[in-house]
C-alpha cells in the first residue's frame, strides 16, 4: 500500500487526508473519544432522543442573544456558541457535539495528570461523562455544548500551564474563554493544578519545591487576573452597564470576602454529606459508599507515600502538601466565593477526589522502587480496587442518568397536560379576551416538589429544583410565562412579571404599578372563597383582573 505521507496533500483524496490525519492522532485521544461516546451514549441516549425542554431552553428557541446579553451574565462568549451551533435543532446532534467536547476535555485531563494507561484513560473518560454535573447540563440541552466548551477550556488551561513552556500565556487565554462560557467551571482549572502539584510532591523524589511554590503564586495571579479580565471584558461589551451577575458578584465579593470563603467551604462539605438538600450523590447510597471507600483509600495512600518520600526532610514540600490538601476544597468551589450559592450544574470540579484516586494509583503502579513483596502486593491491590471503585461509580452514574431522564420525561408530560388544562380553563371564562385581559396568579407551593415526591431526584440534579420544568411553572412566574406564552402561544397577559413568587402582596404592587387599583388585603379576602387549581372555581374577577388561585396558601 502506498504511503500517504509520500504524497503531497493536493494529490490526496479527501478520504486519504482524513485517514492520514486520523493516524496522526494520539492513541489515548482516540481512546478517550471512544470511551466517552460509548459510556456517554449508554448514560445519556434517552435524553438525546427525548429532548427535555426547560424554561431556559424554550427562551433560546425564540429569543436571540447579543454580545451584551451574554456579557451581562459573565457569559460574553454565548453569542459565538449560539451563532455556531444555535441553528441545530436535532437533540441527538447537540448530544454528539457535547460528547465530543467532553472527550477532548477528558484527554487534556489525562495528559495533565500523567494518566496514560488504557484502564486509567477509560476510567477518567467514564467518570467525567457520567458525573451528576454532566447529567445536570443535559437538562439544559440546547446550551449543554456551552457548558462542555467551558469545561474544555478549563482543562486546556491546566494542561497548558503544566505542559507547555511559557504556558501561562495560553493558560490565561483559556481561563478567559472558560469564564466567558460558564464561569463556574474555572474551579476545574484550579483543582487540576493542585492535583498536578500533589503528583509532584508524592511521586517525584527530586521535586523542585521552590519552583513548585513559584508556580502556586503564578496560578494565583492567573486566576485573579482572569477574573479581573472577565469583568473588564463584560464591562467593555456592555458599555459598563452590567446589570446582571457581574455586578452582583462584584458587590457580594467586596462586602464580605472572608465570609464568602467560609460559605464556599461549607457548601463543599454540604455537597459531600448524605441527606442534605444539595447532596452531590442525590440519595444514591451506593455512590456515597463508593466515595467513602475512594476517600479512605486515597487518605491511606497519601500517608504511605508521604512516609515513602520522606517529605519531613523537605519542609517546603511538606508545607506545600498540607497547603494543597487544605486548598483543594476551596478550589473545587472557587465560584462559590463570588456566587455564594451553588447547585449541581456548577460542581464539575467536585469530581476531583475520583480523579486524584485514579491518578495516584496509576503513578503508584509505575513506581520501580517498590521491591518488597508487601509493596508489590499493595500496588496490585490498589490497582484492582481503583478499577473496581471507579468502574462501579461509572455504572452508578449511568443508572442515575437514566433514572433522572425517565422521571423528567414523565414529569414533562404530566406538567404539559396540566398547563394545557390551565390555559383551556382560562380561555373558556366569559369576558376573557386573549392578550388584553390581565391574569394574576396567586398562591405559593408549600413544598419544593409539587405533585409527585417520586420526582425529587430529578429536581435536585437539575440544579435549581422545580424551576426548570413544566411542573415548575406553578412555583415561578417567569417559567409559567415562558411555557404558556411561548410553547402554547396563549398570548396571555400574566401577572406577576419579573418576580420570584406568586403572593398577594406581589400581585397588588405590580397591578398598582400597571395603573390598576389593587389591595393585597382585598385579594387575600377574595381568595378565601376560592379553591385552588385544578378545581373549576379557582378564579374570580377583581377590578377587571382575572385572579387565578394556584395553591391553597
Amino acid at each position: 500500500m502506498e504511503n500517504l505521507r509520500s504524497k503531497p496533500f493536493w494529490d490526496r483524496s479527501p478520504l486519504e487526508s482524513l485517514a492520514d490525519g486520523y493516524k496522526k492522532l494520539p492513541r489515548n485521544f482516540k481512546l478517550c473519544m471512544l470511551a466517552t461516546f460509548i459510556i456517554g451514549l449508554a448514560a445519556h441516549m434517552y435524553c438525546y432522543t427525548n429532548m427535555l425542554t426547560g424554561a431556559d431552553d424554550s427562551a433560546l428557541f425564540t429569543q436571540g442573544f447579543s454580545w451584551a446579553d451574554g456579557a451581562s451574565g459573565t457569559r460574553w462568549l454565548i453569542k459565538l456558541y449560539w451563532d455556531l451551533l444555535g441553528t441545530i435543532r436535532t437533540p441527538w446532534l447537540l448530544g454528539v457535539v457535547t460528547l465530543a467536547l467532553y472527550g477532548a476535555a477528558a484527554w487534556f485531563v489525562c495528559e495533565a495528570l500523567g494518566i496514560t494507561s488504557r484502564a486509567g484513560v477509560v476510567l477518567v473518560s467514564g467518570l467525567m461523562v457520567t458525573c451528576p454535573t454532566m447529567i445536570s447540563s443535559n437538562f439544559y440541552l440546547t446550551s449543554a455544548h456551552i457548558y462542555a466548551g467551558a469545561l474544555l477550556f478549563a482543562c486546556m488551561a491546566a494542561y497548558a500551564y503544566e505542559k507547555w513552556r511559557h504556558g501561562w500565556i495560553a493558560a490565561f487565554v483559556f481561563m478567559l474563554l472558560s469564564e466567558g462560557s460558564y464561569a463556574a467551571y474555572i474551579g476545574m482549572t484550579l483543582s487540576l493544578f493542585f492535583l498536578c502539584s500533589l503528583k509532584k510532591l508524592l511521586f517525584n523524589e527530586k521535586g523542585d519545591d521552590k519552583r513548585n511554590l513559584a508556580r502556586h503564586f503564578g496560578m494565583l495571579f492567573l486566576f485573579g487576573g482572569s477574573m479581573i479580565g472577565t469583568t473588564l471584558i463584560c464591562n467593555l461589551i456592555t458599555a459598563n452597564n452590567t446589570a446582571g451577575r457581574v455586578q452582583d458578584a462584584q458587590a457580594q465579593a467586596a462586602t464580605d470576602y472572608v465570609g464568602n470563603i467560609v460559605t464556599s467551604l461549607q457548601q463543599v462539605f454540604t455537597f459531600f454529606l448524605p441527606g442534605t438538600y444539595n447532596t452531590y450523590f442525590h440519595g444514591e447510597r451506593v455512590m456515597y459508599s463508593l466515595f467513602l471507600l475512594c476517600a479512605a483509600l486515597s487518605a491511606v495512600l497519601v500517608v504511605w507515600l508521604l512516609v515513602k518520600q520522606r517529605l519531613w526532610k523537605r519542609p517546603l514540600g511538606l508545607f506545600l502538601l498540607a497547603a494543597d490538601i487544605a486548598c483543594l476544597p476551596l478550589a473545587m468551589n472557587a465560584i462559590g466565593i463570588v456566587a455564594k450559592w451553588v447547585h449541581t450544574l456548577m460542581t464539575f470540579s467536585y469530581l476531583t477526589p475520583w480523579l486524584f484516586f485514579v491518578m495516584a494509583v496509576e503513578q503508584l503502579y509505575r513506581r520501580e522502587d517498590l521491591r518488597k513483596d508487601w509493596e508489590k502486593l499493595l500496588r496490585w491491590g490498589y490497582s484492582l480496587l481503583a478499577c473496581v471503585v471507579a468502574g462501579l461509580t461509572v455504572l452508578c452514574g449511568i443508572r442515575l442518568a437514566n433514572i433522572c431522564y425517565t422521571k423528567a420525561y414523565a414529569r414533562y408530560t404530566e406538567g404539559l397536560a396540566d398547563s394545557i388544562r390551565l390555559t383551556n380553563l382560562i380561555e373558556a371564562i366569559p369576558n376573557y379576551v386573549k392578550g388584553e385581559t390581565p391574569v394574576a396568579f396567586v398562591g405559593v407551593s408549600d413544598n419544593h416538589f409539587p405533585r409527585q415526591d417520586a420526582y425529587e431526584l430529578t429536581s435536585d440534579i437539575a440544579g435549581i429544583g422545580d424551576l426548570y420544568y413544566w411542573q415548575g411553572m406553578y412555583t415561578a412566574p417567569f417559567v409559567l410565562d415562558s411555557y404558556v406564552n411561548q410553547h402554547l402561544r396563549a398570548n396571555m397577559l400574566i401577572f406577576p412579571q419579573d418576580a420570584a413568587i406568586f403572593t398577594a402582596d406581589t400581585i397588588a404592587d405590580q397591578l398598582n404599578d400597571a395603573g390598576i387599583n389593587a389591595s393585597a388585603d382585598e385579594i387575600k379576602e377574595l381568595l378565601q372563597d376560592l379553591h385552588a387549581f385544578p378545581k373549576e372555581d379557582c378564579w374570580t374577577w377583581y377590578n377587571d383582573v382575572l385572579l387565578i388561585k394556584l395553591f391553597a396558601n
